[in-house]
């Protein structure tokens, strides 16, 4: 009897296909997984990224605390740094407007400009346009100056103000105030009224006062509305030519309120 060999068995198509496929799966399954990965890694160094960009923005680097000031005669420079306001403020939140309107307000200052620049570190510059001086106010508790505005501040010393006023009672002006509006009004009138007149004395009870060439001390209060200073002095003037002409000698002309003028004679 004869035999044949039985024939090679052969791995079916269908088993290699499932090899196949399976192999690719598993590959996609691998880039699949590294592409996870890499995003993950990605917003990690993204988060980090943000994380320390936000720590340098908000960082000393954009704080301001270089501040210098330009142009300033009279005023502390610690006085116009805390007006500003500007210290340890953010460079990009600062409000340079506002800095400049709250140093504009300071005694002794006219205007104010501030700019600020960022390179690697903020800086800021104030310049100051100074005050002119109106009044120097002697006494013995100090002297100070008023602007014309009537902002009160300490006196250096040379203050180059047109008027010089002695403090015969009571305190001077009070630092960082502003003069009564009656007697602002009073001293801008008798600048203009009598320029070659720059020393008058004060006191609370009669106000403004001053001595003429004949030594005599015309009272004139304040101004209590527009042009009472000329007033005032067109009616002493009267007066001392009156008195003058009948040979009275006074030490005292009391002009205060016109309607009701009085002199203190010598003897």
């Amino acid at each position: 009897m004869m035999r044949y060999p039985s024939p090679r068995r052969r791995r079916s198509a269908s088993r290699t296909r499932f090899d196949v496929a399976l192999t690719q799966r598993a590959r996609h399954r691998w880039v699949h997984r590294l592409y996870a990965r890499r995003w993950v890694v990605a917003i990690v160094l993204l988060v980090i990224s943000v994380a320390a960009g936000l720590r340098w923005y908000s960082g000393e680097s954009w704080r301001i605390a270089d501040i210098r000031v330009q142009n300033n005669t009279g005023v502390p420079v610690e006085a116009i740094i805390g007006a500003s306001g500007l210290q340890g403020e953010h460079f990009h939140f600062a409000d340079l407007d506002a800095a400049a309107r709250s140093v504009d307000d300071l005694p002794g200052v006219e205007a104010a400009t501030v700019t600020c620049r960022w390179e690697w570190r903020t800086a800021c510059v104030i310049v100051i346009q100074p005050a002119q001086p109106m009044a120097v106010w002697q006494s013995q508790s100090g002297n100070v100056w008023n602007d014309f505005e009537g902002r009160v501040q300490v006196a250096r010393e040379g203050v180059p103000a047109r008027l010089t006023i002695r403090v015969e009672e009571g305190p001077p002006p009070a630092l960082g105030s502003r003069l009564d509006r009656r007697l602002l009004r009073a001293l801008n009138e008798l600048i203009a009224a009598q320029p070659n007149v720059t020393r008058y004395s004060y006191s609370p009870r009669f106000g403004l006062m001053w001595t003429d060439e004949r030594r005599r001390r015309v009272r004139l209060g304040d101004a209590p509305y527009d042009g009472a200073m000329s007033d005032k002095l067109r009616l002493a003037r009267a007066l001392q030519r009156q008195l003058t002409e009948k040979g009275i000698e006074v030490r005292a002309l009391d002009v205060r309120f016109p309607e009701a003028p009085y002199y203190e004679s010598r003897d």
